[in-house]
């Protein structure tokens, strides 16, 4: 192979197995994209003008310490997108620093390729993908910080069942949750107690922590619990009944994650076999596809190649995953 095939097949390799990495090691569980809709949209009604209630009292309160300059920065639109994916994922913090750090990194990683390769095309590349992985981890981070909040979320309405039992009220139970247990359900009731001390009502709180924490089960939580509130009823069952059904859930949706292993397994083999023939062939006879090599048109086969290989990825994500 001369060295043009070799760079399109090892990048071909690479693209493969990142889109791979992606695509498909991801939780082979979703919930129906109609009841999530329906569920975000019945507590954005609660958002819907509100003006500066949209936003979290304990995030506003943090932004008005920053210098003006930084504040006007921090409120632009993208960082305020970028700033819901770092609440999301766990990570908190400013986005302007994250934005920051991340240029800096990438210039550093730029220059660094620049001065030893001295490739232009190499360094947009490098330039590019120091940009995009960022982004793509801390979307791998939200996926894992929510399913820690939900494999958390029984135990957390237990623990407030039983405050509930001992004569605690509603928002302290928050608390007792937030200070007993640590990791993604501490945090998050937690900020939400915050919310309520400082006035907020309990359904704008829920769709701020809904906001943070986008999870099926966290928002049926909320549902019962407001709904609750409103008719009456005994609070402690409520939420022991909610646990019960969570736990269900997620017994489900190991399950499926189980069984659903074989299908990632074999996506993996599929998606690998056209680059291992291809390699096979070429060591066994080097000469194999000379005539493809030498052919005007020959490079368009290993494009559309390509091409159907990234639907194949996409197609058998699809077919793998299933709603819970």
């Amino acid at each position: 192979m001369d060295d043009q095939i070799i760079s399109l097949f090892v990048g071909a390799v690479f693209v493969t197995a990142f889109l791979m990495s992606q695509v498909l090691i991801m939780p082979s569980m979703s919930s129906s994209k109609e009841d999530r809709k329906r569920l975000k949209q019945r507590f954005d009604q609660a958002l819907s003008g509100q003006g500066i209630s949209q936003q979290s009292i304990v995030k506003v309160r943090a932004i008005d310490k920053l210098p003006p300059f930084i504040q006007k920065i921090e409120t632009l639109p993208l960082m305020n997108a970028l700033s819901v994916l770092l609440e999301q994922s766990g990570k908190g913090g400013f986005a302007y620093k994250y934005v920051f750090y991340n240029i800096l990194t990438t210039l550093l990683v730029c220059l660094f390729v620049w001065i030893f390769f001295h490739h232009l095309i190499a360094t947009i590349v490098v330039a590019i993908f120091s940009l995009v992985v960022p982004i793509i981890w801390l979307k791998k981070q939200k996926t894992k910080y929510i399913d820690e909040f939900e494999e958390q979320l029984p135990e957390a309405l237990e623990m407030m069942a039983r405050t509930l039992r001992t004569g605690y009220p509603f928002i302290q139970s928050l608390k007792i949750v937030a200070t007993e247990m640590d990791g993604a359900v501490s945090t998050e009731f937690g900020i939400t107690y915050e919310e309520l001390n400082y006035g907020r009502e309990v359904g704008i709180a829920f769709a701020l922590m809904i906001e943070r924490v986008p999870s099926m089960s966290l928002s049926a939580m909320a549902t019962a619990i407001l709904i609750q509130r409103e008719t009456g009823g005994n609070l402690s069952e409520v939420l022991l009944n909610i646990s019960g059904v969570l736990r269900d859930r997620f017994k489900l949706q190991r399950t499926v994650k189980t069984l659903s292993a074989e299908g990632i397994f074999s996506a993996w083999v599929l998606c690998s076999v056209p680059f291992f023939m291809f390699l096979m062939f070429n060591l066994i006879d080097p000469e194999h596809f000379d005539a493809l090599y030498e052919h005007p048109g020959g490079y368009k086969v290993f494009y559309v190649i390509g091409t159907l290989e990234v639907i194949a990825i996409f197609w058998i994500r699809k077919i793998i995953t299933i709603d819970v």
